[in-house]
Order: structure tokens, then C-alpha cells, then sequence
């Protein structure tokens, strides 16, 4: 039996009730990080596809998958942080707390990734291009200052980690100084047009992004508050959407956020991925790299594609939760140790 809590947030002077899961997630938010790992992978994965250039080309569409992690995470960090009590003052409590949650992993991935390359140069039948140490490019990778170098990334996931903790500075340090309704309101338009600025849209920033995260926070505080007026940024945002993306993604955020305002319970299959969303899209690549070595030495038929590319999920799922139990779960574990003060 799933067990739920009541939890009671203030906030602009009023109490409103918040249903949760066990873990403190959202059901619905708990599907969209499931959903958004699975789509990322099944888009890497699938994209070897021969014998199946219509599904592969389906598949491929999982890369928007990312775009459903940024709207989780305008969601569901300034809701923590509301929670919390948060104000600018605890900014490296803040960023500290993010750090040990997400760095652990982030970091191990690296070292793994560095060691595996490091290896492969020495088998005489590889002709994969190597990945040198750098040590100037691995400090751009620890601080994700990679965007602003001109290095490439060690793992073509991680410039979304990048994204991320710019997302965790701009958020941290300024969108908690005034917790003013209007405040937040106009906050959330001038972010949600910030892809206008010419030198703010480069690809591999927050400003990039930064209306899909809006519509994210507004549809949180609109489900917090039933406040209408966060409706206003919501609109804003999905224009700033639309003019910026397509109309496939403006679809994709809208039909996100309507599916977080409705679906309340989800399968224990989404919850276990849900939960292991983070090890699994992070981990994925390099298992990639591994499989793709073993079955190319057992030369699969072509034939059996699918059944390669079902084998190939299953086996980065379950490297995925080893990943998790024994490098994430930790990691969370000592993150939830770090308080902010007068909570």
C-alpha cells in the first residue's frame, strides 16, 4: 500500500495542503522524470536502428525528453525551496545541498567515462576517437563551465547538467528576494523572454530554456496558490515557447503541464524509473559504449534489432539502479542532512 502524507505550506499568508508520495514526489512529477529518462534513452538507443528507419525516426523525438526535465525542475526546485523557507541568504546552503544531491554521480560518470576511454586505447581493434585528460577541461566539467570554454563534454548528456546549475544560481539568488506576488510575476515574464536577447540563446544556456522552466515554476504556484494571476506568466511563457521552439515542443510543455494538474496516481513501473531517472540518464551513454562493443564481437543479426534494442534498455535499467543504490541514494540521503536556517 502506498503511503501519503498531508504537508501544509504557507504561503502568501494562506495554508494549502500538498498529496504526496512516501519519497515527498509528486505522482505526476514522479511519471514525468520516468517518462522523460525513458524517452532519452530509447532516442540514444534507437537511433542504430537499420532495419527500422520509421521507428527509429519516432524514437528520436525522445530527445525532447530533456525538455520535460527542465519543466520538472522549475517545478519541483522552487517548490522545495518554498517549502523550506528559502531566502537568498542560504544561497550556498543552496548550492551546496544541489552539489551533494547531484555531484556524486555527475562526478563518477566522469571518472568512469575517462577510464573507460583510457582502456579502449589500449585494445588494438578500437577505432574510437580517444578521450584525452585534460586537466583544464576537467575542472570546466567539475565547476559546468564547459558552455563558456572551448572544450567538448566528456559526455554529450552533460550540458544539460550545465544548464541545470545556472538554472540553480539564477533561481537561488534572485528569484527568492522578494516573494511578492507581482514580484514573482514579473520575474517569470522577463525570464520567459530572455531567449529574445541575441547572445542569450546560444543552446547550451539557462536563457535558452529559461520558458519552459518559467511555465514550470508558474504552474507549480498556480497549483500551490490557485492563484489566477500566475496564469498571466503561464500564457507568456507559452508564447515565448511557441516563438522561440515549435509548435511540437509548445504541445509537449502545455500537454506537461495539464498532466501534472490532473494525473494523481501513476504505475509502479513509472515510480521505479521516476526514481531512478537521474542514474539512468546520466549512466546510459557509457553503458551504450559497452554494449555496443559486446554485441558487435557477437554479431547479432540484423534481424533481431528489436530485440537487441529491448535487451540493450532492460541492461542499462538495472546498471541504472545498481548506479542509484550504490552512488545516488547516498548522496540524497546526506543532501536532505543540510538545512537551511529558521526553517
Amino acid at each position: 500500500m502506498r503511503c501519503y502524507q498531508i504537508r501544509i505550506v504557507k504561503t502568501h499568508g494562506r495554508k494549502f495542503l500538498m498529496q504526496e508520495n512516501h519519497k515527498g514526489f509528486i505522482q505526476s512529477i514522479q511519471f514525468l522524470r520516468g517518462f522523460a529518462a525513458l524517452a532519452v534513452v530509447l532516442c540514444h538507443y534507437g537511433s542504430s536502428l537499420v532495419g527500422y528507419k520509421n521507428l527509429s525516426k519516432v524514437l528520436n523525438y525522445g530527445q525532447y525528453g530533456v525538455h520535460v526535465f527542465f519543466f520538472v525542475s522549475g517545478y519541483v526546485i522552487c517548490l522545495a525551496l518554498i517549502k523550506n523557507n528559502y531566502h537568498p541568504k542560504y544561497f550556498f546552503n543552496f548550492l551546496l545541498k544541489r552539489s551533494i544531491r547531484i555531484d556524486p554521480a555527475y562526478l563518477t560518470t566522469i571518472i568512469l567515462t575517462l577510464l573507460s576511454f583510457w582502456l579502449f586505447t589500449a585494445i588494438p581493434s578500437f577505432k574510437g576517437n580517444s578521450i584525452p585528460f585534460i586537466p583544464a577541461q576537467f575542472l570546466a566539467h567539475v565547476f559546468y563551465i564547459v558552455p563558456f570554454t572551448n572544450f567538448g563534454f566528456y559526455n554529450h548528456v552533460f550540458w544539460t547538467l550545465c544548464v541545470e546549475f545556472q538554472f540553480y544560481i539564477l533561481i537561488g539568488s534572485l528569484y527568492f528576494l522578494n516573494t511578492n506576488l507581482y514580484y514573482r510575476i514579473c520575474f517569470l515574464m522577463l525570464f520567459s523572454v530572455t531567449p529574445f536577447i541575441p547572445f542569450a540563446n546560444s543552446g547550451y544556456l539557462v536563457t535558452t530554456y529559461s520558458p519552459i522552466f518559467a511555465i514550470g515554476i508558474a504552474t507549480m504556484h498556480y497549483h500551490l496558490t490557485k492563484e489566477k494571476k500566475y496564469l498571466i506568466p503561464i500564457v507568456f511563457s507559452a508564447v515565448s515557447i511557441f516563438l522561440n521552439f515549435n509548435i511540437g515542443i509548445l504541445l509537449l510543455i502545455v500537454g506537461v503541464a495539464i498532466f501534472v494538474s490532473f494525473i494523481k496516481k501513476i504505475s509502479k513501473i513509472f515510480d521505479f524509473l521516476g526514481t531512478i531517472s537521474y542514474s539512468l540518464y546520466i549512466i546510459h551513454p557509457l553503458v551504450l559504449i559497452y554494449l555496443l562493443g559486446i554485441y558487435k564481437k557477437l554479431s547479432i543479426p540484423k534481424n533481431l534489432e528489436l530485440l537487441t534494442l529491448t535487451s540493450q534498455l532492460l541492461i542499462a535499467i538495472i546498471c541504472a539502479y545498481i548506479f542509484y543504490i550504490l552512488i545516488e541514494k547516498p548522496s540524497i540521503t546526506l543532501s536532505k542532512k543540510i538545512a537551511y536556517k529558521n526553517k
